[in-house]
């Protein structure tokens, strides 16, 4: 996928008050993965980043200007008096300046598009997350779209989209553009859920696509329907803004393809509520009542568009580090949303390994990290990362000072909460070893790994003392180890151990460190089969 950068005169010159002709107190610049956004005050002005992502190309100068004109005859159905005329970037006398595209005047640097600036504070999706959207606003919303579909031109060559075929074709450019973010913004084992469900449903009900298109269910539609492109102006219609106009097929779709996103958006905002009153009633406004046969499958489709999306802005190198890492989450977000719409997924787990020193814990994680194939967080080796010093540099730092102390193991832990918190995102599993001395560090990883939806396995690994002394003494001759127990410390660490509380003791398993590592290893493999564990495939497809 080739990525540009716009120019920059361009981008310098729609930054500046005195471009524009009518009066501006400031600028604010937004991005999309595909545009820049200048807002005004009066007016917002829309410029196409000169990229080729596949299923759209900007890179040409006339491609640019085409697709301006079809933006502005296109949303003028939903958005009549937001999108007003399309204007030139125009150089006359050095600088950039704004004038008429098909009277310039002078060297086109590029297009934009002028719009009414709508008020932002009442961009829907703000406004779901201030909890300020009811019942009332989504259902008015369904009633307008079920007009819209019913008043849009469809015929042969609009109907040929919902075709079973068509529609496949659309799924699997999904799965192509995101199989590279298998291990960033998705497992390959959520991924292959995803991929699996949507093609089998594909396979399974073609009659029902059929059956779609010859009721004339597929209309030139909005086709990127979500709550960013919605305005809940007070006291007036919602406007419905930037449809998609670089690609037919993308906006040539069942209806219930378009309605979709908009009830995944909702979903996605923890509003399950709204979502049921929109569908209700569109279909009440439409007549669609096989709509809920179809969208489970749609919803699905929508949030994998929504995860890519968000995965090529986080790609892109013109937005700011701090975005792009807030797009990854998205993306990870949306393929988990995703995943429970197609049913489910193979569990995802949590092992925390735990325990005194010299028990063994950390052998025997590394050792079920080799066979799952998970990767292994260490609290020896990250508490030396995060004081700069390599992993196998000794500390003699007494318990609870310096290396060892309050700062430093809070320090720590919370390295290794975000560090697991990543890998949960995408339906990862991953496997932590700390001491997990106190049981309030416990209750914070169950906290993520319920908030990620994974399995939580607590593992106590404990060993006799005679055990215990002659490791220590064996590692202190060895030197090496990123951990630092020594015999002197095993006492008060022992003294500040906490017994599991009752919510960790539902997740708990012991395991004497002092076994062979053949039965320590059936028992933990044991114990995750019983909970759904089953070795991921290598192979990707």
């Amino acid at each position: 996928m080739e990525r540009a950068q716009s120019d920059a005169r361009v981008l310098t010159a729609l930054s500046l008050p005195e471009t524009y002709p009518h009066p501006v107190r400031a600028v604010e610049h937004l991005q999309t993965h595909i545009s820049h956004v200048f807002l005004t005050g009066p007016m917002a002005y829309k410029l196409k980043k000169p990229v080729d992502l596949g299923f759209l190309d900007f890179r040409t100068l006339e491609q640019r200007r085409r697709y301006c004109l079809e933006e502005l005859r296109l949303n003028r159905r939903l958005a009549p008096a937001v999108y007003r005329q399309v204007l030139a970037v125009v150089l006359h006398g050095g600088r950039a300046a704004l004038a008429p595209w098909d009277d310039p005047g002078g060297e086109v640097l590029d297009y934009v598009v002028q719009m009414t600036q709508m008020d932002q504070e009442r961009m829907m999706d703000r406004l779901l997350e201030r909890g300020e959207v009811g019942p009332e606003q989504v259902a008015q919303l369904g009633r307008l779209l079920a007009r819209f579909y019913a008043e849009e031109p469809g015929g042969p060559q609009v109907s040929f989209a919902g075709r079973p075929s068509q529609v496949r074709l659309n799924v699997e450019e999904n799965f192509r553009q995101t199989r590279d973010y298998q291990g960033i913004c998705v497992s390959p084992a959520r991924w292959r859920a995803v991929r699996e469900f949507s093609l089998g449903f594909l396979r399974e009900q073609r009659d029902l696509f059929k059956q779609r298109v010859e009721q004339g269910r597929v209309k030139d539609g909005h086709g990127d329907l979500h709550s960013g492109n919605i305005n809940l102006p007070l006291g007036g219609e919602p406007i419905v803004f930037d449809c998609i106009e670089f690609n037919e097929r993308f906006r040539w779709l069942d209806a219930a393809c378009d309605l979709a996103f908009l009830a995944m958006d909702l979903d996605h905002h923890r509003r399950r509520d709204l979502r049921e009153a929109l569908v209700s009633e569109y279909i009440t406004a439409s007549g669609d009542r096989d709509l809920f046969r179809v969208l489970g499958f749609y919803m699905c489709y929508r949030a994998v568009v929504r995860a890519k999306v968000y995965g090529f802005m986080h790609e892109d190198p013109g937005l700011e580090f701090a975005e792009r890492f807030r797009d990854l989450g998205r993306a990870r977000a949306y393929f988990r949303q995703a995943a429970g719409y197609a049913g489910g997924e193979p569990p995802y787990f949590l092992v925390c390994f735990m325990g005194l020193m010299g028990t063994g814990k950390s052998y025997l994680a590394k050792r079920l990290a080799q066979a799952t194939g998970w990767p292994r967080l260490s609290s020896d080796v990250v508490r030396k990362q995060r004081a700069g010093l390599s992993p196998g540099q000794a500390s003699r730092d007494a318990w609870g000072q310096g290396l060892y102390g309050p700062a430093a193991t809070t320090d720590t832990y919370e390295t290794l909460l975000r560090r697991a918190g990543s890998r949960l995102e995408m339906g990862a599993s991953v496997i932590v070893d700390a001491s997990f001395t106190h049981d309030a560090w416990r209750e914070r990883f169950l906290d993520l790994a319920q908030e990620q939806g994974a399995v939580p396995l607590l593992v106590q690994v404990y060993a006799a003392p005679k055990v215990v002394r002659e490791r220590l003494l064996r590692r202190e001759v060895k030197g090496g180890s990123p951990s630092d127990g020594r015999l002197e410390l095993v006492a008060v660490q022992k003294a500040n151990w906490q017994e599991a509380s009752a919510r960790s003791a539902a997740h708990w398993t012991r395991v004497d460190g002092g076994m062979a590592i053949e039965p320590k290893m059936s028992m933990l493999i044991a114990k995750l089969r019983e909970q759904g564990y089953i070795r991921e495939r290598q192979d990707e497809e």
